[in-house]
């Protein structure tokens, strides 16, 4: 299969990540991140960290002076995260690109919504949003153009990495947590993205919905069975369905975005991007929220902060089909685990777990976002082509095993666990279901899932819900 090269690329906390996604992926307004280059390898950490400094430092760029000017320097927008009140994004902003199963072209537009409407898509005649998007070439680089071999340039440069790792024991003796890579993305790819002005800082005005709005809601009555449904998640059928939402959902979720309408043109199927979630995370960064508001005519009604609700079940819950299982303990904090095994048919895989609580870990945006889809080899590709999908899809889309390796080890983010990240973040879009409308997704508890499929998702989701009484949703506030 023929790899496109990435078209922009961005950074983590913990890696230098490779954002890949297809020439006709294209994100509005980010083209100074598209050329903010920095490449992540499979070596060993000093010289992961090495390529990244020398790459950042000669990618980088300052505002242009006809640019609206940005944050103040050395300031940066807070990750957004759910809160005990309704929140909604400040502004609205605009996606592009494939469908993985489809392979069908679609945009997304998220806008903000009123409280207790919830997250909601919306089916909108073309031309609606397809005018805010800007399609753009493929950037080609070369794995080593950007390394120079002058004794010179490479004596400075490993001055300033010098420099660079003073700064970083010192912030580590300040509290940093994080590797010297997380703290080289820190001070200088971060900036970059925050450097990026906004186009205005008001909030942006609510559109009502209207009764010929085609409107899919996005909870477990919308689900309906599928015929490929362990792949992806559907809401709706037919021509009206919105096929693919779970990493869009997951990062709303994660962000803490109770209330949004999603727009959707073209194709039914949301678009793949780079195979995670980390495309929405970078816009909802820099979009940020705010709390959501209330339909109510009163002046001083719409100014209130809706309080938002979580689900707290007070009985243990298993789902088995085989030797897979979904199991929910009552506890006083939401916490996913996951598991997975390809011990045998991906060696490079093997048997992960991974363990993630919102309350007590780094960001949704850290430590789930970026984590890609995966297939265990090639051959479950082209088993599923045959099957009539992944029509769309790329290589890049994907990081695939190939026995004892990586088919592309260059694309892979989370060197030891990044399978079973990606499973949790399809956990947390298809439990964003659960949600009342403006209420959150994820319940209070202990959610443990061991080789489970997105059809396994969704019946536990259902049968968790119907566990549980109106008087198991609890104030945000007092949930834990």
């Amino acid at each position: 299969m023929q790899l496109p090269v990435p078209c922009y690329l961005a950074a983590t906390s913990a890696h230098a990540v490779q954002v890949a996604a297809c020439p006709s992926i294209q994100h509005h307004g980010r083209s100074k991140l598209r050329r903010f280059v920095l490449h992540h390898t499979a070596s060993q950490a000093g010289s992961r960290s090495q390529q990244l400094v020398t790459r950042a430092l000669q990618t980088e760029e300052k505002p242009t002076a006809q640019k609206k000017r940005g944050r103040k320097k050395g300031t940066h927008p807070e990750l957004p995260s759910p809160a005990n009140f309704q929140q909604t994004v400040k502004k609205s902003f605009t996606l592009g690109g494939l469908g993985l199963h489809t392979g069908e072209y679609a945009y997304i537009r998220v806008r903000p919504a009123y409280a207790d409407e919830g997250r909601y898509f919306v089916r909108v005649p073309k031309g609606t949003n397809s005018d805010l998007f800007t399609i753009e070439d493929p950037i080609e680089r070369n794995m080593d153009e950007s390394l120079s071999t002058d004794p010179a340039t490479t004596d400075e440069e490993n001055a300033l990495q010098l420099e660079l790792y003073y700064k970083y024991l010192h912030a580590q003796a300040e509290g940093f947590d994080g590797d010297f890579e997380a703290y080289v993305t820190q001070e200088i790819a971060q900036p970059v993205i925050d450097s990026m002005p906004p186009e205005d800082e008001a909030n942006e005005e609510v559109v009502p919905r209207s009764k010929s709005d085609n409107v899919q809601e996005a909870c477990l009555a919308s689900t309906h069975q599928q015929p490929h449904a362990r792949f992806c998640t559907t809401l709706g059928d037919g021509d009206d369905r919105v096929q693919s939402v779970e990493h869009l959902l997951s990062a709303l979720e994660g962000f803490g975005v109770d209330n949004a309408r999603i727009e959707i043109e073209g194709g039914p199927e949301v678009p793949i991007v780079d195979g995670s979630a980390l495309g929405w995370a970078i816009d909802l960064h820099q979009t940020q929220l705010c709390p959501a508001q209330s339909i109510a005519p009163s002046k001083d009604a719409r100014s209130d902060k809706v309080t938002r609700k979580v689900l707290a079940p007070k009985k243990e819950l298993t789902l088995r089909r085989g030797d897979a299982f979904i199991t929910f303990f009552p506890e006083g904090t939401q916490r996913l685990t996951y598991g997975i095994d390809h011990l045998q048919e991906a060696p490079i895989i093997g048997k992960q777990w991974f363990s993630w609580a919102p309350a007590e870990d780094k960001h949704y945006r850290w430590h789930i976002a970026p984590a890609r889809t995966y297939a265990a080899s090639l051959q479950a590709i082209m088993s599923m082509r045959q099957n009539g999908l992944v029509k769309g899809g790329t290589e890049a889309c994907a990081i695939i095993g190939y026995g004892n390796r990586w088919y592309e080890p260059g694309q892979v983010r989370f060197m030891d666990d990044e399978p079973v990240r990606h499973k949790m973040l399809d956990l947390i879009g298809d439990l964003s279901l659960i949600a009342e409308k403006g209420h959150a997704g994820l319940p209070m508890g202990h959610i443990i899932a061991y080789k489970a499929d997105h059809e396994m998702h969704i019946e536990f989701a259902k049968q968790l819900k119907a566990s549980c009484s109106p008087g198991d949703w609890v104030n945000a506030d007092k949930a834990s």
